[in-house]
């Protein structure tokens, strides 16, 4: 009887951030090139096709094109990366990678958008003069795209829980097992996501670039790594593993069929 070997919890957790890292570091580069390639061809293409005009929200066409394009880019590559840890949890891979690409692309532009999101500007009073207004006045519009991040990690968090959910074991013992943690996944992502409009707001002050936002999720990265990791071994996903040992070599592969 051939087994699988079991991950421990060290394992598990180190497995985790290193692939988490190369992932965004390695995706980084493709990602790179694919924001260059969104601002400088296809929202061109866009805008002569009148699909994009000025632009959405705080960013410009070129810019939105080319942080979804270069977003697109590296989640996929992280998310590829990160089911190589996953692999033996999930059913299949291309419901992590989609899943973790669509969120991630959805972060990536609302905190872009919110980094490019001026703090100061001026109002046009009623006899056509001009009024400076402050923060204070620009209150509702970082709320409301803060916000928006903040729900993106929201849906980050029920979207790979549902994945994880729905993997390989769905014995009672599994099913028991999700119920005590199932929120556990999907809290921790969403107070990492919600940090995010906290750092953002102060550091850019409404002047962000692609430069700039690059730098910030690479910094980011490391924290969101080590954390989601602690929060994998928390949730003992090594014990689903036990589970696997146990299984004959021949019914862990009809159950992958």
């Amino acid at each position: 009887m051939q087994t699988q070997r079991a991950l421990s919890a060290v394992g598990l957790w180190w497995r985790w951030v290193l692939t988490t890292l190369v992932g965004t570091l390695m995706g980084s580069m493709f990602g790179i090139a694919a924001c260059l390639a969104g601002v400088h061809f296809l929202s061109v293409h866009l805008i002569q096709r009148g699909i994009c005009h000025t632009g959405f929200g705080s960013l410009n066409c070129s810019v939105a094109t080319g942080i979804v394009c270069g977003a697109i880019a590296e989640s996929t590559f992280v998310g590829l990366m990160q089911y190589v840890v996953l692999r033996r949890f999930l059913k299949s891979p291309a419901w992590w990678i989609l899943a973790s690409t669509f969120s991630w692309t959805w972060i990536a532009f609302a905190a872009t958008s919110l980094a490019y999101t001026a703090q100061f500007g001026f109002a046009i009073n009623a006899d056509g003069g001009f009024v400076e207004s402050n923060i204070f006045d620009r209150i509702p519009i970082l709320a409301a795209n803060s916000l928006w991040v903040v729900l993106a990690g929201i849906i980050l968090g029920i979207l790979q829980w549902l994945v994880l959910w729905n993997g390989r074991f769905r014995s009672p013992s599994h099913v028991q097992f999700l119920k005590s943690r199932s929120l556990l996944w999907i809290v921790v992502n969403f107070v990492l996501i919600a940090f995010l409009p906290i750092a953002i707001i102060p550091i850019f002050r409404g002047q962000g670039t692609l430069y700039g936002i690059l730098l910030f999720f690479l910094g980011f990265s490391p924290l969101y790594a080590t954390i989601t990791a602690a929060t994998l071994v928390k949730m003992q996903l090594h014990k689903l593993n036990k589970l696997d040992v146990s299984l004959p070599l021949s019914t862990s592969n009809e159950i992958s069929s």
